[in-house]
């Protein structure tokens, strides 16, 4: 593919710019991606997610082995469990 000149500065615009032209991204969508502030390797970590929105906002307002009755319990600290009801496995 051959450069192209810009109408509007003269200047020399490389072939790729075709690329974009026939990809029918929008201007819409470049409005859109430009208030992202997330770093690629942000957007990352959902890659392979399968969560539903709802699933994720289950988890807000929770810690994890923290002490509030809706925390998570972890188990790989001292930790008091109040009203909760263990089933299976050993406990020591």
């Amino acid at each position: 593919m051959a450069n192209y000149i810009s109408s509007n500065t003269g200047a020399v615009i490389d072939a790729a710019v075709d690329k974009v032209e026939n990809s029918s991204v929008s201007q819409a969508d470049l409005t859109k991606l430009a208030a992202v502030t997330s770093t690629a390797s942000e957007l990352n970590i959902t890659d392979g997610l399968t969560a539903t929105t709802s699933e994720l906002n289950q988890l807000d307002d929770k810690t994890v082995g923290g002490t509030n009755n809706d925390d998570i319990v972890d188990v790989a600290s001292s930790q008091t469990l109040n009203n909760k009801t263990l089933e299976g496995g050993t406990y020591t």
